[in-house]
């Protein structure tokens, strides 16, 4: 087998290896926006449950209002209030958390965008190769057909002892 035909099979291997690497990228890409979509549902879901705990105490405060309050109605309203706080709490998590997995969904996207790269320039360095090596065995192949014409050219000489 001739180095051309071993460096065309290893650069039809590393062509088929930035395929993968470019897979791998379109993967990553898709990972990173279903997180950053999952962090802005869950800042969504932040807002929208403090914009509710908002209404909610209006309103619990304003049923009190010019109204003789127990000490009972005060504890439901506390627990009330605790309640939403947890939940708030959680929320604030999740949308931490989707933080975090959007960030490291952002890292693997640009080590799979330097994979690509990389497999990208090998493949390109072995066209580079492999077209210098077709152009110089082209070179090399005219130059033994003008050889070969000359020879044929040429008289035949019998040989001398």
């Amino acid at each position: 087998m001739e180095d051309r035909d071993i460096i065309a099979r290893l650069r039809d291997l590393r062509r088929h290896g930035e395929q993968r690497a470019n897979e791998a990228v379109t993967r990553r890409y898709a990972a990173a926006q279903r997180a950053a979509g999952a962090v802005q549902e869950a800042a969504a879901a932040v807002r929208k449950h403090l914009q509710r705990t908002a209404d909610a105490e209006d309103a619990a405060f304003s049923s009190l209002v010019g109204q003789p309050v127990k000490a009972a109605s005060l504890h439901r309203l506390q627990g009330q209030f605790e309640i939403a706080a947890r939940q708030t709490e959680q929320l604030r998590e999740n949308e931490k958390m989707a933080g975090v997995t959007e960030q490291r969904r952002k890292t693997e996207l640009s080590a799979a965008r330097n994979d690509h790269r990389a497999s990208m320039k090998a493949v390109t360095k072995l066209d580079g190769l492999l077209e210098h090596l077709t152009k110089r065995s082209a070179r090399r192949r005219i130059a033994l057909a003008e050889l070969s014409e000359e020879d044929e050219r040429s008289p035949q000489r019998l040989p001398t002892e």
